[in-house]
């Protein structure tokens, strides 16, 4: 019979999502000129970079992101040839959403977006369960929805 234990007193306060990518700069820009965010870490360094954390607005610790293209950032090792048939397959991107809301403003937010010639894969609108949306798609494929309470 296993020993019981307390429960943790911790409790979860950020999340990170982590993808990988073909083209961590690329990636990175795209997050950069269409939703704000801004690098709070590139390795090896900004100009290259083989993984990237980034975030939104002014505060590290709220939302998040961070790109890779598969290999070891830290020791600079490349991506198996594995993971980059994996990257290469697209099948993450098929069942994965990143779901952003917004404070305030999405309409003027879904007209810069528009302006910035994201590409559109659900046009903004009302949803049954009280949210204003709409649903770009990144360079590497993946849907980002961005949404308002209603």
């Amino acid at each position: 019979m296993a020993a019981k234990t307390k429960p943790a007193k911790s409790k979860l306060t950020y999340v990170d999502p982590y993808i990988r990518v073909k083209d961590v700069a690329r990636s990175a820009d795209w997050y950069k000129r269409m939703l704000g965010f801004q690098i709070a870490m590139a390795m090896p360094n900004k100009k290259s970079p083989s993984f990237v954390r980034m975030h939104a607005g002014g505060d590290q610790d709220g939302v998040a992101l961070m790109i890779g293209d598969g290999g070891d950032a830290m020791s600079g090792k490349k991506a198996t040839a594995l993971t980059r048939a994996a990257i290469s397959s697209r099948k993450a991107q098929r069942v994965v959403t990143f779901y952003y809301r917004v404070d305030q403003k999405i309409d003027d937010f879904f007209a810069t977006i528009k302006r910035k010639k994201a590409k559109v894969t659900s046009p903004i609108q009302d949803m049954e369960y009280g949210m204003r949306e709409f649903t770009i798609r990144d360079p590497d494929g993946y849907e980002v929805t961005i949404a308002q309470n209603l």
